[in-house]
């Protein structure tokens, strides 16, 4: 049985050669003034005067609240998703943490915790805000039983 030359396997061959090398050539003989060039002013400054786009950390959609383990924590924002960091609250050398649970009750939005036990520190994902008051609840169970919760409420602006 000899093998012989499907043509069209050969003329797939051939179209995808052919793409290939023009793409190759173009990458390598690219002038100034086509192709990726075209962009190189808005690389070099992406954010204008004369636009009305921003950077994703100034923009208002996004904020940062610093928890300090206080009962009763009060703070504004006008961000519409804030994510919370601050100490683990009620940590005791050695201890180990259970869980850690932050919900916003006036949306039920369980955050996600990032726990950092060598530090004794935490933060959460972006948790939705709501307009006005937003009681927001912090919980720490430790492995010896101990529970550890505060409160912290959220005027949005």
């Amino acid at each position: 049985m000899a093998n012989r030359l499907n043509p069209v396997e050969l003329v797939i061959f051939a179209v995808v050669a052919a793409g290939f090398g023009l793409s190759a050539y173009r990458l390598i003989q690219e002038q100034p003034g086509t192709g990726s060039a075209m962009l190189a002013p808005m690389a070099s400054n992406p954010v204008s005067e004369q636009s009305d786009r921003s950077p994703a950390a100034l923009s208002p959609l996004f904020g940062h609240v610093d928890f300090g383990c206080k009962a009763g924590q009060e703070t504004s924002v006008k961000a519409s998703k804030i994510r919370i960091s601050g100490p683990i609250c009620g940590i005791e050398p050695g201890a180990s943490i259970v869980s850690t649970n932050i919900t916003n009750s006036a949306n039920q939005f369980h955050a996600t915790v990032f726990t950092d036990l060598s530090t004794g520190k935490f933060s959460t994902d972006y948790i939705p805000v709501n307009s006005d008051k937003n009681s927001i609840r912090v919980e720490f169970k430790f492995a010896n039983g101990k529970t550890v919760s505060h409160d912290l409420t959220l005027q949005k602006q």
